[in-house]
């Protein structure tokens, strides 16, 4: 199996120039078409440990949507954004405390509608040197997943369960183990909010460009 010590480290730049040529930099406001809501997420890779690391959260069971999935920070479009980047830096700053400036957001991916809600999300990513100890969380977080990104991407597998369930072909998942209090070993696997948005962001870019 795969472990994280396999994984050679791979430094801000490596990783921005294999990324970069996928990103979209226009801005970006929301639709008008009534009969979806629109969302915005921070995809946010930092590099506190020295090696690439990406933040997800599982979602409590008190928000009304998406509840109890993995995910990355993010949330709906309000009245008080600009944009759709001022929705994501916004949520990501009330869910875990980090802010997050504009110049450290180095673009954006195409929207993805989820398959179990009529939600279109817009996800951005930034690149951090570092981030924050996360003290706080609100109450939409019930746990932060803090997860390496290189062994994170190895973990790629279909998950027959969800295509069957959906009639979606070659729907990935990607799973990361990971010790909580007691040192007990907990296993999260990716779902239906983040299943084709880690697609979209690493599959053509990253995993293709160091692993084939």
């Amino acid at each position: 199996m795969y472990t994280q010590d396999d994984a050679p480290l791979y430094d801000q730049k490596q990783v921005k120039d294999l990324i970069y040529p996928f990103l979209r930099k226009e801005l970006i406001l929301p639709s008008q078409e009534k009969q979806f809501k629109f969302s915005s997420v921070m995809i946010t890779i930092h590099f506190t440990k020295g090696d690439p690391h990406i933040l997800l959260i599982k979602r409590t069971k008190l928000v009304k949507n998406h509840a109890g999935e993995i995910s990355f920070p993010g949330g709906n479009f309000t009245k008080v954004d600009v944009n759709m980047l001022q929705t994501a830096i916004r949520e990501i700053e009330e869910e875990l405390g980090i802010t997050i400036k504009r110049e450290q957001v180095i673009g954006s991916l195409n929207a993805e509608r989820t398959l179990t809600s009529r939600y279109i999300i817009y996800p951005y990513v930034a690149l951090l040197d570092k981030i924050p100890e996360i003290i706080v969380t609100n109450y939409e977080v019930e746990k932060i997943i803090d997860a390496p990104l290189i062994s994170l991407l190895k973990s790629r597998e279909r998950d027959v369960k969800h295509q069957q369930e959906y009639s979606i072909s070659q729907l990935p998942k990607f799973t990361y183990k990971m010790k909580s209090s007691g040192e007990r070993l907990q296993e999260f696997s990716t779902n239906l909010q983040s299943y084709s948005l880690m697609k979209l962001t690493f599959e053509d870019t990253i995993e293709k460009s160091l692993f084939s």
